[in-house]
């Protein structure tokens, strides 16, 4: 019985297949004849299975509502609620409304279908669902993947979800618990996911993400974390930056440690190890950074240099607070164990007695006037013997061989700006001396007078008989 059967069935499988040859559309029905009849239970049958080869479908343009199972389908249209499972798919061939499974989809379209475990490349995906599966060199638009791995790919309007994404363009796009990496991603949200190499423009990173290596401009990150990466004109919040830069952004409520921060604003932040430069920094806590030409509000300062900036109601300890010749304000604040620096050299103010004096006491003191605060030990005179030494000297041979020994403790001073020394001995009657301030003399914060500073004509003591002389 069996054997006549299948004398009867073949011509009609050469037919079934010459005619799909030959047109788009298998109208004939022979194909679906062909499965039913395969599918009928027969009460006579021996059990034995038929060996059928499998067969390569490579000219039909058009399969309906089929089951395509280890077959290669080539520069083909599959629609309408077909299966394709353990097959190629390839050449320019069409997808849609369908679900692929455990199949390899090359140079095709797949539209509104279901994509699981399976390999796309070189492909185009409209508004399906990819799952479990490898994609690579395809574009994917309007659509979902969930655990799959996509390389060097193009992504718009679509979900993707604990997926890995390299090399890729993402527009417009979700990334939920997934990988990114060597990527470009804009105008697109990311939830716990990792991005890796990549540029972000336009986005939202929230939840827990990871950025490393990467480059965001005007984007949002809210409970993320950076890393060696950088950020411009963008809104970080409760996250942490470390060994990043930032640049004309706002930084909330974050951490940033080992990083640069410019032209921005941080508030309610903490920097450790980090510089903040041209920006303002409101209820923050600083620690072992630099800032320079920035604005303070109600921040702590530790261990910290401040220069060129504006302190306001913030506390400052064991730091180092300098400016340049910009004048800095410091209104409201707790100071402790710092060094308060500026760099504007000290000048004189005046000396006694007054250049081209006459008739001076032959037991005159000689007084200097600083412009400023001077540092006591800065300041000093000869009290040992007749050799010019000292920041303060005074010589009646213009310094060449000897200066004028002065008493033992000079110079004296009750305010750090007037010193005064007194010559150990009277001064010659009639003669002439000139005072000499040294570049020795520093003020409080360590700066020099720039040059050195010596009366033109000096004075002269009066004859003798005249004046204690």
């Amino acid at each position: 019985m069996k054997k006549l059967f299948f004398v009867f069935l073949i011509p009609i499988i050469v037919f079934a297949i010459d005619s799909c040859a030959n047109s788009k559309e298998d109208t004939s029905g022979a194909l679906g004849q062909m499965d039913q009849t395969l599918d009928q239970p027969n009460a006579t049958d021996d059990k034995v299975n038929p060996n059928i080869p499998i067969v390569a479908i490579s000219s039909c343009y058009l399969l309906d509502n089929s089951s395509i199972d280890n077959s290669s389908v080539d520069n083909s249209t599959i629609t309408d609620n077909s299966t394709i499972n353990n097959s190629t798919v390839k050449n320019c061939s069409t997808v849609s409304f369908s679900r692929i499974a455990s199949s390899t989809i090359d140079n095709s379209t797949i539209t509104r279908s279901t994509v699981d475990n399976s390999t796309i490349s070189y492909s185009t995906s409209d508004n399906s669902t990819i799952d479990n599966s490898t994609a690579s060199k395809s574009r994917v638009d309007n659509s979902t993947l969930y655990y799959s791995t996509d390389d060097n790919s193009t992504f718009g309007s679509s979900t993707i979800r604990f997926s890995t994404t390299c090399f890729s363009t993402i527009d417009n796009s979700s990334f939920d618990n997934s990988t990114v990496c060597y990527s470009t991603l804009d105008n697109s949200t990311i939830r716990l996911t990792i991005i890796d190499n990549s540029s972000i423009y336009h986005s939202t990173t929230d939840n827990n993400s990871t950025i490393l290596k990467s480059t965001l401009t005007s984007s949002t990150i809210d409970n993320s974390s950076l890393d060696n990466s950088t950020v411009t004109l963008s809104t970080i919040d409760n996250s942490t930056l470390s060994y990043s830069t930032s640049d004309n952004s706002t930084i909330r409520k974050s951490v940033i440690s080992y990083s640069t921060a410019c032209y921005s604003t941080i508030d309610n932040s903490t920097l450790d190890n980090s510089t903040v430069c041209n920006s303002t920094l409101d209820n923050s806590t600083i620690s072992i950074s630099t800032l320079d030409n920035s604005t303070i509000n109600n921040t702590t300062l530790t261990n910290s240099t401040t220069c060129n900036s504006t302190i306001d109601n913030s506390t400052i300890d064991n730091s180092t607070v300098c400016n340049g010749s910009v004048v800095m304000s410091i209104v409201n604040r707790t100071v402790q164990n710092q060094i308060m620096t500026e760099s504007v050299a000290p000048t004189l103010s005046s000396i006694s007695p007054v250049d081209s004096a006459s008739s001076t006491s032959c037991t005159t003191t000689i007084t200097v006037t600083f412009s400023e605060a001077m540092k006591l030990t800065s300041v000093t005179s000869n009290t040992d013997n007749t050799s010019c030494s000292g920041s303060i000297q005074v010589s009646a041979n213009s310094f060449s061989s000897s200066c004028v020994q002065m008493t033992s403790g000079d110079p004296t001073t009750s305010d750090n700006r007037t010193f005064t020394v007194t010559p150990s001995t009277a001064l010659s009657n009639s003669e002439t001396f000139k005072i000499k301030v040294t570049t020795g003399s520093k003020d409080t914060s360590g700066n020099p007078m720039s040059s050195d500073n010596t009366t033109g004509t000096g004075f002269t003591t009066s004859g003798s008989g005249k004046n204690g002389c």
